[in-house]
């Protein structure tokens, strides 16, 4: 802790960096509306002629969320484009030559399979690979999926996990993600793939976009350390932690319980540059 930097507001440091990845979900929005300080930030990050990419463990492709945030009330003139893990699985998708898929998600997301050779299966035993998108329902829990999962790891397919987290906060709740999923599925003795933060292919399709690459010039924002803080560390690059979303429980009355963060962080082993109890200009 005594090498990281306590922020009270953005404008401390967002003139040191040129190129932003910040994430969405718990840093930009809680699923249901984008936070009230965002739009300031992102006015100055474009005042100076600064470079924003929404980089998130989203499930769906980049179109899809593009039009979630317009919805939203966020101007598409305020970011350069959005990289989310969905579009980086129907990516690779595209180059496999599976068949019979299952996916595990809800139907807003099978459009993962739009445009592709795959046929869904109702059955666990004709399964090639599993798509796993994340649980079917806000209010459902592991214990739902152990039986599914224990049913197709039989046959052994290998699951594409298109959403690395294992958790994220909707509104006030805590929910489960794809990530947990996975997890339970390789415990069982299943094979993963993910895709997003903090793998390395999200972060070398976001490179792509980007002419002159100079890491030192680049700032991760994020508020899971398993994902945007290691993937951050992964890259060399500097990071700014939110703590304001999966990890509110280091948070005290007064703003940030530097006890809690540190103790989290040495848990994890996972370290970011700065950190901020909400992203605020």
């Amino acid at each position: 802790m005594n090498n990281l930097i306590k922020l009270k507001n953005f404008s401390e440091i967002y003139e040191n960096y040129d190129i932003f990845f910040i994430d969405l979900w718990g840093v930009v929005h809680n699923g249901e509306k984008i936070f009230n300080g965002i739009y300031k930030v992102l006015d100055e990050i474009k005042l100076l002629n600064k470079k924003v990419f929404f980089m998130t463990n989203a499930p769906r492709r980049s179109k899809v969320i593009e039009k979630q945030l317009s919805l939203f009330g966020l101007s598409r003139d305020l970011y350069e484009c959005v990289i989310s893990s969905g579009e980086i699985t129907w990516q690779s998708l595209k180059k496999k030559s599976y068949k019979f898929c299952y996916i595990i998600g809800p139907e807003r997301d099978h459009h993962l399979i739009e445009g592709l050779d795959y046929e869904v299966s109702k059955d666990y035993e004709n399964v090639e690979i599993i798509i796993n998108t994340g649980p079917w329902g806000f209010e459902d829990k592991l214990e739902n999926y152990k039986p599914i999962l224990e049913g197709l790891v039989k046959s052994k397919p290998l699951m594409i996990c298109s959403n690395p987290d294992k958790i994220v906060v909707r509104g006030d709740r805590f929910v489960i993600c794809a990530g947990l999923l996975a997890q339970y599925y390789e415990s069982i003795g299943g094979d993963v793939n993910y895709y997003g933060k903090p793998y390395n292919e999200i972060y070398n399709y976001c490179y792509e976009k980007i002419s002159q690459i100079n890491k030192r010039k680049i700032l991760v924002i994020g508020d899971s350390l398993d994902n945007d803080i290691k993937g951050a560390n992964n890259q060399n690059l500097d990071s700014l932690l939110v703590t304001d979303g999966i990890h509110r429980d280091v948070n005290s009355e007064k703003g940030i319980d530097k006890a809690k963060l540190n103790d989290l962080i040495i848990k994890k082993k996972i370290t970011p540059t700065y950190y901020i109890r909400d992203l605020i200009f």
